[in-house]
């Protein structure tokens, strides 16, 4: 709220909390009490993506992890993983059954992997190298 400038009056005011949540309005929140509603308008008003914030919970476990571009990519992966799987497994035939942690972590390593290869990359024509890449 700090960075978008954001108070819970102006919440109040744009209609986005009821006037009543106002008073323990980070209470509610932190106790999970807030509707949902309102909890998906502030998170909407204020520009947080919920993908993200679930990931910085549930695996950074640091509030400012949610500004950490390996956060940021993480949560980018897991959509764009959500919304591409359907339309694959939609082509396969059979019922379709959760994979074993153990394939999971491997698929996940393989795409870090792939990650970090290309932010390798893209370190090295920022300084100047990879020529080939250029010329090639």
């Amino acid at each position: 709220m700090q960075k978008r400038g954001v108070s819970v009056r102006k919440l109040v005011n744009e209609g986005v909390i009821r006037r009543s949540h106002r008073n323990r309005f980070f209470e509610r929140i932190a106790e999970g009490s807030l509707p949902i509603a309102e909890f998906h308008a502030v998170s909407a008003r204020l520009e947080i993506d919920p993908i993200r914030a679930a990931i910085t919970v549930q695996c950074f476990s640091d509030p400012a992890s949610y500004e950490d571009p390996c956060c940021e990519t993480s949560a980018l992966v897991a959509i764009a993983m959500a919304t591409h799987l359907p339309s694959e497994l939609a082509a396969c035939e059979g019922t379709f059954e959760t994979i074993r942690d153990e394939l999971c972590n491997g698929i996940a390593k393989n795409t870090s992997s792939a990650i970090a290869k290309y932010h390798r990359k893209l370190e090295d024509r920022r300084n100047g190298g990879d020529f080939d890449f250029a010329y090639g």
